[in-house]
């Protein structure tokens, strides 16, 4: 049986492997390239399809970016977890919270691209499409849930207002670090005086 050649494009075999395929192939184009730099046909040649078969997949550029800038904030969440379950109390997990996503959203552009979407096609449609509520939805609920069952906060409160807020926060802390503004333990400091007694506060407004 005649081989096929190394250079010819092969179609997967199936849709969950191709996927993966072109999202790590993406990842890498990205990793080279940066986000804006990176097109269909840098990922396209890099998994080794046609453009039209990586369109099988994903609707355009933007439509693969938001799953990996997705997969991206998830992982974040999940590695944040474990460090912030440590702390004592609700004030303590919103600061290391922000303090644990703006430092490690800094050093990883698509994680990056979730707390601070630009005013690009894709940061628009990010926001547009609810991907970016849902990514703070995910970061911060799972705290205020516990918060609220434990009165320690508020039953009520606008949690899209919650999020945008911590959000912001967020934003500014990994700016500032990146430019070099201060560094983690300069802004714990900061977040210790002007975020943490929002919520250190928050127990004695629910009535406890």
């Amino acid at each position: 049986m005649p081989r096929r050649s190394p250079s010819r494009p092969t179609a997967p075999t199936g849709t969950d492997d191709a996927r993966e395929r072109i999202l790590t192939a993406a990842e890498r184009c990205i990793d080279r390239h940066g986000i804006r730099k990176t097109t269909m046909d840098d990922v396209a040649c890099e998994v080794g399809l046609t453009r039209p078969n990586v369109y099988r997949y994903f609707a355009d550029r933007d439509d693969l970016l938001i799953e990996l800038i997705t997969r991206h904030a998830r992982a974040l969440v999940a590695r944040a977890r474990k460090p912030i379950s440590r702390q004592g109390s609700l004030a303590d997990q919103i600061v290391e919270t922000v303090l644990y996503t703006a430092d490690h959203g800094r050093r990883d552009p698509l994680t990056r691209h979730v707390i601070d979407p630009d005013a690009t096609s894709l940061g628009k449609r990010m926001i547009a499409s609810g991907t970016t509520e849902m990514c703070r939805a995910e970061m911060w609920d799972p705290l205020l849930d516990a918060a609220v069952a434990n009165n320690e906060l508020p039953p009520g409160l606008p949690r899209s207002d919650i999020h945008l807020w911590l959000s912001n926060v967020t934003k500014m802390v990994m700016r500032g670090l990146a430019d070099g503004e201060g560094d983690v333990r300069r802004y714990r400091s900061i977040l210790r005086r002007f975020v943490a007694p929002a919520f250190a506060s928050a127990k004695a407004k629910a009535g406890v």
